[in-house]
């Protein structure tokens, strides 16, 4: 022990136990504090720190509870017994959380100090050590610059960011290393109101105010689904004029958003429809390869020719199949003008006869071309020349044996209508393949797109747009002629419906990581994506129907960090979030939480932090949290850095809006009711 340790030892360890020991105090500690040579120290508050020395390193311990002997007194004299209660024997009990070691803190403690050892308290060089980090700031002069050059004008990266101040020791800056939390996934929890919103806005504001050699390069996107940070951001660009902010919303008029429904996948056109797997999944994935095939056959002889196909069997089938010729001239019509190839059309003529003859309603006998449009034409309740129609198929080889049907799994861009066309060809297909009851096992699924079709809040999947998933994903980021314009993207989801907010999260998650797979060099370009109230799309429910479509939030979270993709999630409810993506998460930093259930989920995934530690989030006021993890040298307790501006999420003020003058206007539903 060094010389100086022996002036500020404060008791002895009277008891180990496999998680923590017992301090007994000197005796003349009668106020908790003693007078060191530097200042006043403090040593028996809760969540503070002490020392132990144990060969060639300190073992910091954490205070968790404070107790004195019992002791009864035999005198009836009250000052006396108050004397006496001041000089009882009284006890810390603590946790082992780290060592010191040649100027290094390391969290974690693997040994324990022997009996009757003594306990230091702490130095406040000493907690510099703990909270820490070295390197907050790094000079970047690239190549024009050697050892003997002077660095004092190079411009300066940050490696660490402050969030706050300690709340156990005064003036200490709690900080998080940059490349730790940013470069992992991290879960920010709390009860509703209790300032996750605010601290997500105060770390990005903190991220973004440095100028000069600013954070140009990072890729932050929000899924803002209460519209709360628009507000919270508007202003960044105003702060520093290197970093810019692109805001869209499915209800903006200037900027709506869009997702071309062309970029979605068979498992997201599931999910957007209900389809079920069984029945209803292997009609949509043909119809969407027929709606793929429709929309460039005028152009592609091969799928002109698997279009044909499809509309002969059909046709064969409808000619063959029950009803009167009114019926069947009018579906063979339908399809004929739905489907319409410059092979095979209304106007398409039997190479091998060209005229036919039929008696008109003036019993004249008359000479007609050999067309489809012609042969179907009903005269007296019947068609023409229903033997026609299916003597031109035999003689133009429309059907083919040996076709190979939708051998590309890729979607190409279709207009949305096109799809319903596509589902009743689909059906009709199978039809003529002897499945006379898919028509009936389908009718919710068509239903369902007729709902889709006439609903104006998906207007955003209907736009008649072409763009590829890297054109999307480079305009999502702000990427033109090669040069990053924006760092901040939100997407407003407030007023959308949760199948939406499920949909468009999940699709652009997916967008985004096979755009980073692709990405030459690999983890080059970092995307942070910020999923608020991420318990509503990213939920752990074994009784969901439709998982495969989210499955790639479990995907991201196992494979993300290797490309460069990392979540930022924020929820109230972290025992309804899925199990694994918030198993991979690095970083925590969690708000009050009250809820059993919420609180057990967070003990089974975080085994690393103590019960005493946990015992706290019920009771952790607004504005502070506790942030464990691998971007911090320790478990901390923290007041968040103010933002400025807030994010649109202050809580109501029910009696300043119900006590108001009798005369007072109520507007609901407008922008201007601010004003």
């Amino acid at each position: 022990m060094i010389v100086d340790d022996k002036k500020r030892v404060i008791g002895k360890i009277v008891s180990i136990n496999s998680d923590r020991f017992t301090i007994e105090l000197l005796s003349g500690l009668k106020n908790f504090n003693v007078n060191g040579y530097d200042d006043i120290h403090y040593f028996a508050q809760i969540n503070s720190y002490v020392i132990v020395p144990y060969q060639n390193y300190y073992i910091v311990s954490e205070v968790v509870s404070v107790r004195e002997k019992d002791t009864t007194f035999n005198s009836n004299n009250i000052k006396e017994q108050e004397l006496n209660k001041v000089y009882s024997t009284k006890y810390l009990e603590v946790l082992p959380i780290g060592t010191i070691t040649k100027e290094k803190f390391i969290f974690g403690a693997s040994v324990y100090p022997t009996l009757y050892s003594d306990v230091l308290y702490i130095k406040d060089d000493e907690l510099d050590l703990i909270f820490n980090i070295n390197n907050i700031v790094s000079k970047v002069c690239g190549d024009n610059k050697n050892t003997h050059d002077d660095h004092s004008e190079c411009p300066t990266r940050l490696n660490a960011l402050t969030i706050g101040k300690s709340a156990i020791f005064q003036d200490y800056d709690i900080k998080i290393k940059i490349d730790n939390f940013f470069g992992g996934h991290s879960a920010i929890l709390g009860n509703t109101g209790s300032g996750k919103s605010c601290t997500i806005s105060s770390m990005m504001q903190t991220l973004f105010k440095k100028e000069n050699f600013s954070a140009v390069g990072a890729s932050f996107v929000f899924f803002d689904v209460n519209g709360e940070y628009k507000q919270a951001f508007e202003k960044l660009h105003e702060v520093n004029d290197d970093i810019d902010v692109y805001y869209t919303s499915i209800e903006d008029i200037d900027n709506p958003f869009t997702l071309p429904q062309h970029l979605m996948n068979v498992e997201e056109w599931e999910l957007l429809l209900n389809a079920s797997e069984k029945a209803q999944l292997p009609i949509l994935r043909n119809a969407l390869n027929i709606a793929s095939l429709l929309s460039k056959s005028a152009d592609d002889e091969n799928s002109a020719e698997i279009i044909d196909h499809i509309k002969s069997v059909c046709i064969d089938l409808i000619i063959d199949g029950e009803g009167n010729d009114i019926s069947k001239s009018s579906k063979i019509t339908t399809i004929l003008r739905a489907f319409s190839t410059t092979t095979f059309n209304l106007d398409t003529v039997n190479p091998a006869q060209a005229t036919f003859n039929y008696t008109d309603s003036r019993r004249n006998t008359t000479n007609h071309s050999f067309s489809i449009k012609n042969c179907v034409h009903i005269n007296f309740g019947e068609m023409l020349n229903i033997e026609g129609v299916k003597e031109l198929i035999d003689a133009s080889s429309f059907i083919k044996d040996n076709i190979k049907l939708f051998e590309s799994s890729n979607i190409e861009p279709f207009e949305f209508e096109l799809l319903g066309q596509a589902l009743e060809l689909a059906i009709l297909y199978e039809e003529a393949h002897g499945n006379n009851q898919i028509r009936n096992y389908c009718a919710s699924l068509i239903t369902r797109f007729k709902s889709l079709e006439n609903r104006e809040d998906f207007d955003f999947i209907k736009e008649k747009i072409t763009i590829t998933t890297d054109e999307y994903v480079e305009k999502l980021f702000g990427v033109s002629e090669s040069k990053k314009k924006t760092q901040v993207t939100i997407i407003d989801l407030n007023s959308a419906e949760d199948e939406i907010v499920e949909i468009v999260s999940s699709v652009l998650t997916r967008l985004v990581f096979d755009t980073l797979r692709k990405a030459v060099p690999r983890n080059k370009f970092p995307v942070n994506l910020v999923l608020e109230e991420a318990h509503r799309y990213i939920a752990y429910d074994s009784k969901r129907t439709f998982l495969r479509a989210n499955q790639i939030f479990d995907r991201v979270a196992k494979e993300g960090r290797k490309y460069g993709l990392f979540f930022t999630i924020s929820s109230q409810r972290p025992s309804e979030l899925s199990k694994t993506v918030l198993s991979q998460c690095n970083n925590f930093i969690v708000h009050r939480i009250q809820n059993p259930d919420d609180l057990l989920h967070i003990r089974q995934i975080t085994p690393h932090i103590s019960e005493t530690t946990l015992k706290k989030l019920p009771s952790i006021p607004t504005q502070h949290a506790l942030i464990f993890g691998n971007a911090v040298n320790i478990p901390a307790l923290f007041k968040v850095n103010n933002a400025d501006p807030l994010p649109n999420s202050d809580n109501n003020e029910v009696s300043t809006n119900w006590f108001v003058a009798k005369d007072k206007k109520f507007i609901l539903f407008s922008k201007e009711s601010d004003e």
